[in-house]
Formats: structure tokens, sequence, C-alpha cells
């Protein structure tokens, strides 16, 4: 057998859990991941939660409008740049992107306005991916997969 890793043994565990086990770990309360991630080029700490299928669902249809095409057809276009914000807005833990100095300041009305203002496009871009990892949008569940194959 080959040496298997710390995380590989604990996965394996996990894997081999009884239905009883499974029910009680999903009846207990579930801690919502975070990160800080730096901002280089600003200088700043920005720190975000996980979120919601649900908050992003909200989001998503928030951010998403009707075009209209030749011969009266209408389709959905999900407009990225405000996604992107949207998700970071509602994702932050700090800072408080609807303070009212930084509104004020960057004469912005919310806080999509001051992230859309303050971030290049890449690092809204960056951002939201990290909000979409600690929401869960990550190949943490190809492992398990990998240890039952």
């Amino acid at each position: 057998m080959e040496n298997l890793t710390q995380k590989q043994v604990e996965e394996m565990e996990l894997a081999q859990m009884e239905e009883e086990e499974i029910i009680n770990k999903l009846m207990g309360a579930t801690e919502i991941p975070t990160g800080t991630y730096i901002i280089e080029r600003v200088g700043i700490p920005v720190t975000l939660k996980g979120l919601s299928e649900k908050e992003i669902n909200r989001i998503r249809k928030e951010c998403t409008y009707t075009v209209k095409e030749r011969g009266g057809k209408r389709r959905k276009e999900l407009d990225s740049e405000e996604f992107n914000a949207a998700l970071i807005e509602s994702a932050t833990v700090k800072p408080n992107w609807n303070n009212e100095k930084l509104l004020e300041g960057l004469k912005a009305s919310d806080g999509r306005q001051v992230i859309k203002k303050k971030f290049l496009a890449g690092e809204t871009s960056n951002l939201a991916d990290k909000v979409l990892e600690l929401s869960g949008f990550d190949d943490e569940l190809e492992d398990v997969e990998k240890i039952k194959n």
C-alpha cells in the first residue's frame, strides 16, 4: 500500500461515515469559511466570507437583464462587472464598503460603486473568484470521488 498523507487518511475515514454520524453532523452548527486577501496595489486587506447558494442566486438574478434581439426575441444576459462587485460587497466582512466617509470621499452611491471605482478589473475578478471558492465552488468534491474509486 502506498504512503498516504494525513489529509487522504482523514478523507478515507470521512467517506466511511455511518448514516447516523452524517445526520448528527448535518444537525450541528457549521462554520462559514472566511479568508483575508491583500490587494497589493491599494495596500489593504479584504476579509471575505462564503455565501449560500440562495444568496448567490439572488445576486445573479439582480445582475441579469433582458436583451432584445432582432425579430423580437429576448435573451437574458449577466452583467459580470455588476455581479462581481455585488458578490464582493455581500461577502465582505471587512472593510465596510458602505461606510459614509468612504461613500462621500469617492462620490459613490453604494458599496458596489466603491468596489468598481477603486479596483481594476482583474482585482475585482480575483476577489469574486475568492468569494466563490469560500462558498464551496472548488475541487473539494472531486477528491472524495477519487478516494472512492
